[in-house]
């Protein structure tokens, strides 16, 4: 049995869904060339082993997913090669994709500079959450985790956030 997407299959999700995803590697890192290495990351990894891309109900909200999991391999990165730096800083000035209609959009710009100080687990929530716009119910059904450790996750995260409002 196959492990990933053929050539063809993955030439095809990148075609319709590329520029989506290169807008939210845009967002969540804040450096074009970084973002650039997420997504050939994010589609790379569906030839070794995105055969889960088959069955996806929502193609584009599994490859955010994926998505999502290279941008955070890149802010650790970022993180192990320059340990004083708090965030990414933008090496030039990017476009933000518009955000979710239910979440405040300095909620949001907060969260995304929080993301490389989170462990991997509240990043993903924090993205889902505060740009995803998603409820605490879905993200519990996404990530396998019970509706209040989600609800706890997500208040310990707006606890941080406003902390670093406050600096």
């Amino acid at each position: 049995m196959q492990e990933g997407l053929t050539a063809a299959e993955v030439e095809a999700l990148y075609r319709r869904y590329a520029f989506f995803v290169r807008r939210r590697c845009r967002l969540l890192l804040k450096n074009r060339a970084l973002a650039d290495d997420a997504v050939q990351e994010t589609f790379v990894n569906l030839l070794r082993r995105g055969q889960e891309a088959r069955q996806a109900a929502e193609p584009l909200r599994f490859l955010y997913r994926v998505a999502d999991r290279a941008c955070f391999d890149q802010l650790r990165k970022a993180r192990r090669k320059q340990p004083w730096a708090k965030h990414l800083v933008a090496s030039e000035a990017l476009d933000e994709a518009p955000g979710h209609p239910g979440v405040d959009p300095e909620l949001r710009r907060t969260a995304i500079e929080l993301l490389s100080s989170l462990d991997p687990e509240s990043q993903a929530i924090a993205v889902m959450a505060f740009i995803d716009g998603m409820t605490q119910d879905e993200i519990a059904a996404e990530l396998g985790y019970s509706r209040m450790t989600i609800v706890k996750r997500v208040a310990a995260i707006r606890a941080a956030a406003q902390d670093s409002k406050t600096r």
